[in-house]
């Protein structure tokens, strides 16, 4: 008869702890009392219908370029800030010629800090080096300038050119040495005439060029001076 009475309290344990955490928790709470007791609340909006995917408006169209910008810039300038004063409010007004004097306080003592001294002034940009002089051949006892000369003499119209407009200090007063050598003064200076004359066509003025002869030697040279 016991060992019957033990079975069932037994079997009524077990089947409540087999109910599931639930049951358990439930019957715990029970106990308990209390709010912890009481139903489960419903969730939020549990009691309304179901919603309607048609009344769900339409995605907006994308916006224009640049409209986030346009945006952007009418806040800012519709946003309250410093604004310049106004003439009236500066009539009048003038500022200290010199500072305030240091206060007078006993035991204490101040100093101004000193005046940062001023900027040095800017060194000016050295002077361009002359160019190296470039010889030129000319045919034994002949003023007769080869066509193989061109090419260098338009070289250095073309290097003057690029000095002045490099606008440097002394770039105005570029000008092109024609110096020609000979046997004779006569010879060395045609030479130094039919440099001059191959440097006025390649756009050199005559007022750019300074003639130079020397009786002994041959050839001739061009050199761009500053």
């Amino acid at each position: 008869m016991i060992f019957r009475r033990l079975g069932s309290a037994v079997s009524v344990v077990l089947s409540l702890f087999l109910g599931g955490c639930s049951g358990s928790l439930g019957l715990y709470h029970s106990i308990e009392g209390g709010a912890i007791a009481q139903n489960r609340q419903p969730p939020p909006g549990a009691d309304q219908p179901y919603p309607n995917l048609a009344d769900v408006p339409q995605a907006p169209p994308p916006a224009a370029p640049g409209a986030q910008a346009a945006i952007a810039a009418r806040a800012r300038a519709n946003t309250p800030g410093v604004t310049p004063p106004s003439p009236g409010a500066l009539a009048g007004l003038e500022l200290p010629a010199a500072p305030p004097p240091l206060p007078n306080i006993p035991g204490l003592e101040l100093t101004r800090p000193a005046a940062p001294p001023p900027a040095a002034a800017p060194a000016p940009p050295a002077p361009p080096p002359n160019g190296p002089p470039v010889a030129l051949a000319f045919p034994p006892g002949s003023a007769l300038l080869p066509a193989a000369a061109l090419a260098p003499i338009r070289a250095i119209a073309a290097e003057r050119v690029r000095a002045i407009a490099a606008a440097h200090a002394k770039a105005s007063n570029a000008h092109i040495l024609a110096g020609g050598f000979g046997s004779s003064f006569a010879l060395a200076l045609a030479r130094a005439q039919r440099l001059g004359e191959a440097l006025t066509a390649a756009g050199v003025p005559a007022s750019a060029i300074k003639l130079v002869a020397q009786p002994s030697g041959s050839g001739g040279f061009v050199q761009l001076v500053y």
